[in-house]
């Protein structure tokens, strides 16, 4: 009876202490534990992968792209003043590292002021050299001082510079200054310095795995059990029941229903990182249960996603990745200057039938340049022409709209809006601008079915619909680099189909629009030239505050929805799978989970 008791015993502490591990593939193996040298040379997504999200920054962006803060209390805002632009962050109070010692201004202003002061390279941390001065006002609360009033850098770049703790990393900063080349010898070490999260770096066998594991006892977690709290509104919400902080978004302020809540884990206690030499060999082990999760910034492909449904215990997700692939026209010439005659192709262009049926699924509808996913900066307000009618009616817009601009045609085209499948009885022939001379011959240039069968595709539709209303579009399949050359380099073309890849905050909005970037020495290749346009480029720029920039973006939205010197046209999907061992906190979320690093701090062991 004794033995039965001690066995017991036994069973019940190891079920007790029994460690909750999730296991993740990579296919790279990380060659650095150096922040300093994570952000400079040694950038590498594998790197960023298992370390990046342990450090903290000031502001940070929510899943709906809204900036948020992080080890800031709130966002702060930029003032004039004394000849200078200045930034008052103040602090949240409750955040330590993982080796229990505070967070306070000395981790902001150590960290930036060694960047400076060591000439730390790499474009990572390009945000850190802005300010001319930081300094500590108290213990939690830092000032920045700028020469020059770059909101957008300055909340983007700046303020999301990651921050390292000054207990652990002044001895080597301290001892760099003595070696004959100081920031070589700081990047060169190779240690384990804390986060501000739970989980950290444990055992690392190169080649074959990194091990990630709890450091801190979830009683003593400061971001234990904290919400995120997303409302359908686009309103946001931080509550700590720990420490009894709270934030709430202003614009706009939560309302209505709540869509979703997020509680801070971690939920694991333990993440085993298995490096594989190649993506076939880790969707096998997928497959056999070995890894729960495979982390690529490519996820799947098509095919490999399509041989992945239905294998039992594998889950699979779609999400639209940060990108876009869009028509261009050339404003400089006829008969592409008339706005009208672009609103016209615009209309004859039915997305969802282009992505659903005939690239069947492989394509995500999209129309406008800030995808709706990046929910903060999406003017959902604007409208798509020719969005929701059927095909005549999609004709029968673009008749219309080329008649207003003062467009005929020597036989105009005859509909039949009852015939849902064919709905033109008799095609338009011998075009005419508003000046009375004919539309002449024009080119779509295109990447080939090889290159970008997608592309190509679309554009084939593309020259069918406008032939059928007598506008003569001849699709020219050709090489990439020739579009490239003729649209950015000669800048000499009539239309072009490429593709963007962006990211979450429009900057963009200026390279590919403004007047001031105009093709060959920009990117503006369309040669769009509004001055109201540029007004709210600036605007966004150099706003006074956060709200001004979201307000002026949103407007030049509807601004480009209208003149169209781009056609958005898709998306491609990012596909990705995992094993129903483990759950997300949520699976739709703009270039997928492994944007997010796979939520070390947040995935669940279910089974």
């Amino acid at each position: 009876m004794k033995r039965l008791f001690v066995f017991v015993t036994i069973l019940l502490s190891l079920f007790l202490f029994a460690e909750t591990v999730v296991n993740y593939a990579l296919l790279e193996d990380i060659t650095t534990t150096n922040i300093w040298n994570l952000l400079g040379s040694g950038s590498s997504t594998w790197n960023f992968y298992i370390q990046l999200w342990k450090y903290p920054s000031l502001l940070v962006m929510n899943k709906d792209g809204m900036l948020i803060p992080s080890a800031a209390a709130e966002i702060p805002e930029i003032v004039e003043e004394n000849g200078m632009y200045t930034v008052t962050v103040k602090l949240r109070k409750d955040l330590r590292w993982s080796d229990g010692s505070p967070f306070t201004a000395d981790d902001v202003v150590f960290t930036y002021n060694t960047i400076q002061e060591m000439q730390i390279p790499g474009g990572n941390w390009t945000g850190a050299y802005e300010p001319k001065k930081v300094e500590k006002i108290d213990p939690w609360t830092v000032k920045f001082y700028f020469e020059e009033k770059k909101t957008m850098t300055i909340y983007y770049d700046t303020l999301m510079t990651a921050i390292v703790s000054k207990n652990f990393w002044q001895p080597y900063v301290e001892k760099a200054k003595e070696q004959e080349n100081p920031v070589n010898w700081l990047l060169s070490q190779e240690v384990v310095d804390p986060g501000i999260t739970a989980l950290n770096l444990g055992k690392i066998e190169k080649g074959a795995f990194v091990e990630v594991k709890r450091e801190v006892d979830k009683d003593f977690y400061w971001a234990q059990g904290e919400k995120s709290i997303f409302y359908e509104n686009g309103g946001f919400v931080i509550e700590n029941p720990n420490s009894g902080y709270k934030w709430t978004s202003v614009n706009p302020s939560p309302e209505g229903n709540v869509k979703l809540t997020v509680e801070n884990g971690p939920y694991v206690d333990k993440i085993i990182y298995r490096i594989y030499g190649n993506k076939s060999v880790a969707l096998q082990a997928l497959q056999k249960g070995d890894v729960d999760f495979v982390l690529n910034p490519n996820g799947l492909t098509s095919g490999e996603f399509e041989s992945l449904k239905g294998v039992p215990g594998i889950k699979l997700t779609v999400n639209p990745s940060l990108g876009f692939r869009y028509l261009a026209f050339n404003l400089r010439k006829f008969p592409f200057n008339i706005k009208e005659f672009r609103q016209a192709i615009a209309a004859l262009i039915d997305r969802d039938y282009i992505c659903n049926r005939v690239l069947q699924g492989k394509a995500i509808p999209l129309a406008t340049p800030v995808p709706p996913a990046n929910t903060f900066w999406y003017n959902s307000d604007v409208k798509t022409i020719g969005e929701g009618l059927s095909r005549g009616e999609r004709y029968q817009l673009a008749i219309e709209l080329l008649k207003k601009a003062g467009f005929s045609w020597d036989q105009e085209p005859i509909l039949d809006l009852n015939n849902t499948a064919n709905p033109v009885v008799k095609k338009g022939k011998g075009l005419k601008g508003p000046d009375g001379n004919y539309v002449p011959d024009l080119e779509l240039l295109s990447p080939s079915g090889e290159y970008d069968p997608m592309r190509a595709t679309t554009a084939i539709y593309i020259e069918q619909w406008a032939k059928d209303l007598g506008i003569p579009i001849d699709v020219k399949l050709t090489d990439f680099n020739e579009i490239v050359t003729r649209a950015f380099d000669e800048v000499d073309f009539d239309m072009y189909m490429l593709g963007w890849g962006i990211g979450r905050v429009p900057t963009y909005f200026k390279s590919f629009w403004a007047s001031d970037q105009m093709a060959p020495e920009g990117f503006n290749t369309p040669g769009y030239n509004n001055p109201e346009f540029d007004a709210l480029v600036e605007e966004f720029e150099m706003a006074d505050s956060f709200d001004e920039a979201v307000e002026a973006i949103k407007a030049a939205q509807e601004l480009l929805a209208e003149d169209l010197p781009y056609i958005i046209l898709f998306t491609t999907p990012i596909y990705e799978a995992y094993r129903d061992s483990i759950a997300f906190p949520y699976t739709d979320i703009l270039d997928g989970i492994q944007n997010y690093n796979g939520f070390p701090e947040n995935v669940m062991k279910v089974k």
